[in-house]
């Protein structure tokens, strides 16, 4: 019986051995045919740009339609700002959806087309709505659904196609929201002036869906693997009484020549086994071993598929992700709606149309050159991402506590400045500082909660902020708001040095049970 269970044994252990090396070569040729940091990965950086050129500058522009709709409605600043809260909250499940749950039911290319249609729909219900309410559906529902099919997707396309080259695509990809606060006013205006609200808000619509060509070109990873499975598989096995071949008439090499390779590929360990071996009478036949391994097989794919739909609690054991959450949940309040909130304060300020829409380019354009000197610190390695974000934060958090100081156009191109270079760094570095944080492995799951934390925070702090306007008469009090929750958003950061500690701790606590757990009997 012994040496029955040790033959067993050793068999069972040169076959996971020739599976394991298999699989190795598969991962190597896998690798080999994906673009990752070159060829068609610059493709997916250009539609990564485009998705966030035009969402993020469409959405960073709205300060524009915010003033043309309390004057067109003579609505009250809270009446928008519940609509914006819906619009985060609708944008939050959203992306929690396509980027977890959904996963499973379509491409991210997939959403990426459907938030064009959504999108384009909700500018041309805005166009034709009769009352302010109608907005929560319009630009609340339908556009945070477009929201969130199009850029959590697109990040998440965008780091699998990158790996050494990540801070700097990442950069670059989110210079479209500067190109986009850079061209999105300006037309604007001229379509407001042009055509007045409804016809702007149409026009805008019809520019939105642009997006599904920007999907269009967002080719799934998965795509290369197929293409490496079928060129090492074939689609089809047939066989004779001693021999298997495949689609292409290739023989399929049998039990006793894959022990043959074995013994090349690592002889000393073979025969450190081959008194056993020889002697065994469990060798067992083609077919019984091939239904072992696509036993294997289906067990390692439905392993995985649990995985997925899980990985969004385990991300939570992290420690550094966990420090992460209240950062993303509290900047983001400042990082967003301050350029939203800057045209309705500077109309307070009885400052021209002109010089609003002039106040709104100012931020792109600032925005803009913010992107190429923060490409170049991160190519140079000038300091961590994180801290780049928390300095950055906490700059911005300071320049909105001196609101009651900016009164008229000359003052306010300060804040817009301010705004422009700083604002907007969390969102070029949060994707490639999760990945730092989380892993590549994680990405997805920590995309969908950093998702969610960010739609709660603005979700809340939204009607927060109109009901202080209207409470006040002023946005004095909503900057104070949003400059305290990016001060307290960046000095969380500074805490990394710690959360790491912590997590080196876990990880390897964790490793250590692991080998323990694998130490044979």
């Amino acid at each position: 019986m012994l040496v029955k269970g040790l033959n067993n044994f050793t068999v069972q252990q040169i076959t996971d051995n020739y599976v394991f090396k298999h699989s190795e070569r598969m991962h190597m040729k896998t690798e080999e045919y994906l673009p990752v940091d070159r060829g068609w990965a610059w493709i997916i950086l250009l539609g990564n740009f485009m998705v966030v050129f035009l969402v993020i500058g469409c959405t960073s522009s709205f300060g524009l339609f915010f003033a043309e709709f309390m004057v067109e409605f003579r609505a009250p600043a809270s009446s928008i700002t519940v609509a914006l809260s819906v619009q985060t909250i609708v944008f939050s499940v959203s992306s929690l959806f396509a980027l977890n749950i959904g996963s499973s039911l379509a491409s991210n290319r997939t959403y990426i087309i459907l938030s064009g249609l959504f999108g384009c729909s909700a500018y041309l219900i805005s166009a034709v709505i009769k009352d302010i309410s109608y907005l929560i559906l319009s630009q609340g529902v339908i556009f945070g659904i477009a929201y969130g099919f199009s850029y959590g997707p697109a990040l998440v396309v965008l780091g699998r196609y990158f790996d050494k080259k990540r801070g700097i695509a990442t950069s670059l990809g989110n210079m479209g929201v500067s190109c986009g606060s850079l061209v999105f006013p300006p037309v604007i205006r001229l379509l407001l002036d042009s055509y007045g609200l409804r016809g702007a808000l149409a026009v805008i619509g019809g520019i939105l869906l642009n997006l599904c060509v920007a999907g269009a070109l967002m080719r799934p990873v998965t795509f290369y693997q197929d293409k490496t499975d079928k060129i090492d598989h074939g689609q089809k096995v047939w066989s004779t009484n001693s021999d298997v071949y495949d689609s292409n008439n290739v023989k399929i090499p049998s039990i006793d020549e894959k022990e043959n390779h074995i013994i090349k590929a690592d002889p000393i360990n073979y025969y450190n086994l081959s008194n056993v071996v020889k002697n065994s009478d469990i060798i067992q036949t083609s077919s019984t071993q091939k239904q072992k391994l696509q036993g294997l097989d289906k067990r390692i794919q439905t392993t995985k598929h649990l995985c997925k739909k899980v990985v969004h609690f385990k991300v939570l054991k992290n420690a550094l992700f966990r420090m992460w959450i209240p950062v993303c949940f509290l900047g983001i309040i400042g990082c967003v709606q301050i350029v939203i909130f800057i045209p309705p304060h500077a109309k307070d300020l009885q400052i021209s149309d002109s010089d609003i829409t002039l106040l709104v380019i100012i931020v792109g354009a600032s925005n803009l050159i913010s992107k190429i000197l923060l490409a170049y610190f991160i190519y140079i390695n000038l300091m961590p991402k994180h801290i780049l974000i928390a300095l950055s934060l906490i700059i911005t958090g300071i320049s909105c506590m001196f609101i009651s100081f900016y009164t008229n156009f000359v003052t306010m191109t300060i804040l817009s400045v301010i705004f422009g270079v700083f604002g907007s760094v969390y969102f070029g570095l949060f994707p490639a500082v999760l990945v730092d944080f989380v892993g590549l492995e994680h990405l997805s799951g920590a995309m969908a909660i950093n998702m969610l934390m960010q739609g709660l925070g603005l979700s809340i702090s939204n009607p927060i902020l109109g009901f202080l306007r209207d409470m006040t008469g002023s946005f004095h009090a909503s900057f104070y708001l949003m400059g305290t929750t990016l001060i307290i958003s960046g000095a969380i950061l500074f805490l990394e040095p710690l959360c790491r500690r912590m997590e080196i701790r876990r990880t390897a606590a964790q490793y250590l049970q692991t080998q323990i757990d694998i130490q044979p009997l």
